[in-house]
């Protein structure tokens, strides 16, 4: 029977993994608490960090065993941001440099006060944690202990470039004190931001604090193309797991498995990923059996199609998962190509959000809910310049103007001979569309031909209009002749 006025009281609680790491014996005595508190599933956020639904009854039993494990927990908060970091893909995922598990360690030991921005420590030599999603984001460079800095204004999107290569044990008291700094400012418009920025680096530098290093050379980012996180995966002479539910909830009966094999196993860590999988290292091949055996008693599926991990959507945010569902099913049923690019969901005003296709709810319901979609300059998922796509598109509309999109991104990518280099991987203009300029609509797949950009697989220019289409044009999704194809009108797809 459920207790409804219990579930009315469900209260959202974060706990945060430093750096999207954490031992399997303090995991487990965290999950055996949260279990006996009567919690059955927990979920693993963007910024790498535990997530959990519980009543007030259930948080104030699991109040003891926060404080007893020194855990940062926060309920229907985020004063306090996980930071994120790219040690879940040393080895696995990165080219050896001089970024090691124990300069992560150092780094994240060495904060003593808990961290109001969200921070960002990455390896430049991976693409599987994003590098531009903090406030303050450190990307490694070519000099040993040494990372470039990018500060991200608070509740924008711009950026600053710090100078100078900050050192690795300065980080965490340089933080604090641009946190204080900015945090102090108020109401500073985004022609002051650049200023500020400089004159704190310029104070900085000369209090001699701190070790800062020339760069040697501009950053160099790794090319985007998300690595496949899932499944059983050799490297050297071991195996890594990836794991990830399409629900994006993990049983808490089936964590406190993986602990138990890990302890008997002799893995010592587990990791969290911004893309909400769990990922856990040093599996030994005579181990495998018992990994199998653990998998199968959970029915816990591996190797999901690629177009289902290359999302990001935010934390508890179920619209944002049905939708996403709903076009992964499009995706599916057309065999659209998604390699190299990757998608969020806005529905909120959450900034951590990223992606080289970017989907914002304008916040109007109607029509399965309306949206503008806009692309990152180049189709770059690290990037911070949004270039707009298309707005006002309807839900309904939403796949097909997607599956066009991803359509123009192979046609401008390098491999298209036909194209002049210096045309390649170029950002999208935004459309110039009158207001009552026409589209049309396929009537069976929804598809939409836009004249603005033409249909380049069927050879048909940007410009040219619809009447003005060869009288075999088909649709380019589902094969449905010219005939079939309707007059919507711009204005028309956000009603």
């Amino acid at each position: 029977m459920i207790d409804h006025e219990k579930s009315e009281q469900q209260q959202r609680v974060k706990v945060n993994l430093s750096g999207g790491f954490v031992s399997v014996g303090d995991f487990k005595v965290l999950l055996e608490a949260i279990d006996a508190a009567g919690i059955r599933k927990v979920k693993i956020g963007t910024r790498q960090q535990l997530l959990f639904s519980a009543s007030p009854v259930q948080i104030e039993e699991l109040a003891y065993d926060f404080f007893n494990q020194e855990l940062l927990h926060e309920v229907n908060d985020t004063r306090y941001p996980n930071i994120v970091s790219s040690y879940v893909a040393d080895g696995i995922y990165n080219q050896p440099n001089w970024l090691r598990e124990g300069i992560y360690k150092d780094i994240l030991a060495s904060f003593t006060a808990t961290p109001k921005f969200k921070i960002n420590i990455v390896d430049a030599t991976q693409s599987l944690v994003p590098y531009y999603t903090g406030n303050l984001n450190f990307v490694s460079s070519e000099i040993g202990n040494y990372w470039h800095l990018y500060i991200r204004w608070p509740k924008t999107n711009q950026i600053y470039t710090w100078s100078s290569l900050v050192y690795s044990l300065d980080i965490a008291p340089i933080s604090e004190e641009l946190e204080t700094a900015i945090l102090g400012k108020k109401e500073v418009s985004e022609e002051e931001i650049t200023g500020i920025c400089t004159t704190l680096e310029a104070s900085m530098t000369a209090s001699k604090q701190f070790l800062f290093q020339e760069q040697a050379s501009p950053l160099v980012e790794s090319e985007f193309r998300l690595p496949y996180y899932e499944g059983f995966n050799r490297y050297d002479d071991k195996y890594w797991l990836g794991i990830y539910q399409p629900d994006e909830s993990y049983r808490v009966s089936f964590l406190l498995d993986v602990c138990k094999i890990c302890q008997t196993t002799r893995v010592g860590q587990l990791y969290t990923t911004p893309w909400r999988s769990l990922i856990i290292k040093d599996i030994h091949q005579e181990d495998r059996k018992e990994w199998d055996s653990i998998l199968d008693k959970h029915r816990i599926n591996l190797r999901h199609a690629s177009n289902q991990l290359n999302w990001q959507i935010e934390d508890w945010c179920e619209p944002a998962l049905k939708l996403k569902r709903s076009i992964v099913r499009y995706f599916d049923r057309w065999n659209i190509r998604t390699y190299r690019l990757s998608f969020g969901i806005k529905i909120g005003s959450n900034s951590g959000i990223w992606g080289s296709i970017i989907i914002k709810s304008t916040g109007e319901e109607s029509n399965g809910g309306v949206f503008d979609v806009f692309h990152t300059k180049d189709f770059n998922a690290n990037s911070h310049t949004l270039v707009p796509y298309q707005r006002g598109i309807s839900g309904k509309v939403l796949p097909g103007t997607l599956k066009t999109l991803c359509d123009h991104f192979y046609d401008l990518t390098p491999h298209n001979t036909d194209m002049p280099d210096e045309q390649a991987v170029v950002a999208l203009p935004e459309p110039t569309h009158g207001a009552q300029e026409s589209l049309f609509q396929c009537s069976h797949c929804l598809s939409v031909y836009d004249p603005f950009y033409g249909d380049l697989l069927a050879s048909i220019k940007p410009g040219t209009e619809f009447a003005n289409l060869p009288v075999d044009y088909t649709c380019g999704l589902c094969d449905s002749p010219k005939k079939d194809f309707r007059p919507i009108n711009k204005i028309s797809t956000t009603t």
